[in-house]
């Protein structure tokens, strides 16, 4: 099902910084083409992805022949790596892909990205609230979202249930009691990856962070207003992910396992239970069966021991889109705006909208989206939307958070240990607390 996918657009990769002379000095070729360079986060073999961009580079080449972009595709944990060691460099390419906040905070804090507002002025109430809010100090705007992402979904085969006389459990407890009863049949109970460690956090961590403490210390354990994350409450949300962990209820070799083995597995009727984010259900879409997505809910995780946050939230934040570089000025800034409002506004999201997205651009809903994204639909209308760490925290403090959760798992750490690392992070580094 995964297998890897040659199509025409990554003859134009680079393996290094843009060739081409200095990155935001994008100039028109005699021939009266704008030629931009930009970096893209997509996982060249994941088949939705290149489906995606495969219908959309293309139109966007068609419609506008004038404009050129030479691009780079690189996935997950390198695509930051990279980005922000050119930041770093001032070698940033003239379009990139970035996240409303921390995730990238780095390179949007840095000064070095445009902010969107004069572009996007007229168009506030074309989008979702949430996709408008501010990304910079100053209201800036770095990014145009092309959805509103929800970050944790249990996403659960009802068919499997019902054949092991399992109904979805309503406390953790619950949960643990049936993981018996799951692997005697020789099924997953929580099929979910973990190889590059964001995936336990930012799918899973950031809605038990809440459910543990609550929203109110939340937000103060964030800027250090007598909370921090050594807090019992981090501890205790650390301490469902061990819990599950010594019971064996994650995939074998979660730690190692590439992003979208728990997805294959699900698939395959292999797990009762997956833990991902929202934007599988663009996966599940085209890989699942109208029989199984007839079968499949999306749920939230039960309520945890000692809970002090909300029954059935759900961490979610602002979607990703694409930027430009603060250096681009007239005709080549405009083309650069024009990709971004292509990819985001009504023509991508039309686009994203036929593939199963739901993009944060206000269309209403086609009769003929799938089964399982009109689930999601109801999904987002009622779960409690709650912070993603990594996204109102330092992107950079992950390099500690995801592998001690790693070792925890595994059992080289306690879950205090882990956090009191983390904080101590954060309290020496985290700009939340400057």
């Amino acid at each position: 099902m995964k297998k890897a996918i040659t199509f025409l657009a990554i003859i134009c990769m680079t393996t290094a910084i843009f060739a081409g002379g200095q990155q935001g000095e994008t100039a028109a070729a005699d021939d009266g083409v704008i030629n931009l360079t930009g970096m893209h986060q997509m996982n060249v073999t994941d088949e939705t992805a290149i489906k995606n961009w495969d219908i959309h580079y293309p139109v966007f080449q068609a419609e506008n022949p004038n404009i050129n972009i030479e691009w780079e595709y690189i996935a997950d944990e390198p695509y930051h790596d990279k980005l922000q060691a050119m930041s770093v460099a001032d070698q940033l390419p003239d379009l990139m892909f970035l996240w409303p906040a921390k995730r990238t905070g780095m390179v949007t804090g840095s000064g070095r990205i445009k902010d969107l507002r004069p572009w996007i002025k007229g168009h506030e109430d074309e989008f979702a609230a949430m996709a408008m809010a501010p990304q910079g100090v100053n209201g800036e705007m770095y990014e145009l979202p092309e959805q509103v992402t929800v970050c944790h979904v249990v996403y659960t085969n009802d068919r499997l249930l019902d054949e092991l006389g399992l109904s979805y459990p309503k406390t953790m407890e619950e949960l643990l009691a049936q993981q018996p009863v799951i692997e005697a049949a020789g099924y997953i109970a929580l099929a979910m990856d973990n190889g590059d460690g964001w995936e336990m956090q930012s799918c899973f961590l950031s809605t038990l962070t809440e459910r543990a403490g609550g929203m109110d210390w939340f937000n103060k354990a964030i800027v250090g207003d007598g909370a921090g994350f050594a807090d019992q409450e981090f501890v205790d949300a650390l301490g469902v992910i061990k819990t599950l962990a010594d019971a064996n209820m994650f995939s074998p070799g979660i730690n190692q396992a590439g992003y979208g083995e728990a997805l294959d597995a699900f698939v395959r009727e292999e797990a009762v239970y997956l833990i991902d984010g929202g934007w599988r259900t663009q996966n599940l879409a085209t890989e699942l069966t109208e029989e199984q997505m007839g079968y499949v809910s999306l749920n939230s995780f039960p309520d945890i021991p000692g809970q002090k946050g909300q029954s059935g939230s759900t961490d979610a934040v602002a979607g990703t889109g694409f930027g430009m570089n603060v250096k681009l000025e007239g005709a080549e800034a405009d083309a650069a705006w024009e990709w971004i409002w292509y990819w985001a506004g009504p023509v991508g999201s039309k686009v994203k909208q036929q593939l199963g997205w739901i993009p944060s651009y206000k269309l209403p809903a086609p009769e003929s989206l799938p089964t399982i994204m009109m689930k999601l639909v109801d999904f987002l209308g009622k779960a409690p939307m709650t912070p993603v760490i990594d996204a109102v925290m330092d992107g950079e403090g992950m390099g500690v958070l995801h592998p001690a959760i790693q070792e925890m798992m595994l059992g080289a750490k306690t879950a205090q240990q882990v956090a009191d690392e983390y904080e101590a992070w954060v309290a020496a580094n985290d700009t939340s607390r400057k």
